[in-house]
């Protein structure tokens, strides 16, 4: 009887250990999954036609990755990026950086926005330290630094690095 008591704490034991054993795994994956998405990569979705032609040309919304690691610091020109609306600040736009700071705006008298109407003078426009201009690839159906201003660098979570489906 005390051999079989014994036999039968080593099985609860093991299958203890063992459930003990998928918790951390299960623990330790979610934490480094939540670890990349956060601080690495991520991905979003790109809705609108703001960006058409570069994203949603056959469909109504893509799916892209975002690069988290580049400093907002290194963000070049023609970059795209995802960003804080800086109307709306739990909404995300993507844009393309169209001007860093110091470098001139020149105002396309098509489609001029509301800052562009009151700031713009002889048809430019400077960037200020800390900021950058951006602006979608649809100039007709987006809602960018011609009607909100420069975008502050800080307001930049990421940088688009592809299209992951379309």
């Amino acid at each position: 009887m005390q051999m079989a008591m014994s036999h039968g704490k080593r099985i609860v034991t093991y299958l203890n250990k063992k459930k003990r054993d998928i918790s951390y795994a299960v623990i330790g994956a979610s934490l480094g999954a939540y670890f990349i998405t956060s601080r690495v990569v991520t991905t979003a979705v790109v809705a609108g036609q703001s960006m058409t032609p570069t994203f949603n040309k056959n469909s109504t919304k893509s799916r892209v990755l975002v690069d988290l690691m580049t400093p907002v610091t290194k963000v070049k020109e023609n970059d795209i990026v995802l960003a804080h609306d800086p109307e709306e600040s739990d909404q995300y736009i993507v844009k393309r950086v169209t001007a860093l700071a110091g470098q001139f705006v020149d105002v396309d008298e098509d489609c001029v926005g509301a800052y562009v109407q009151k700031y713009a003078y002889q048809g430019k426009l400077t960037v200020p330290t800390g900021y950058c201009w951006v602006e979608g690839d649809n100039k007709s159906k987006s809602h960018d630094s011609r009607e909100f201003g420069p975008l502050p660098l800080g307001l930049i979570k990421g940088r688009v690095l592809f299209t992951l489906w379309s």
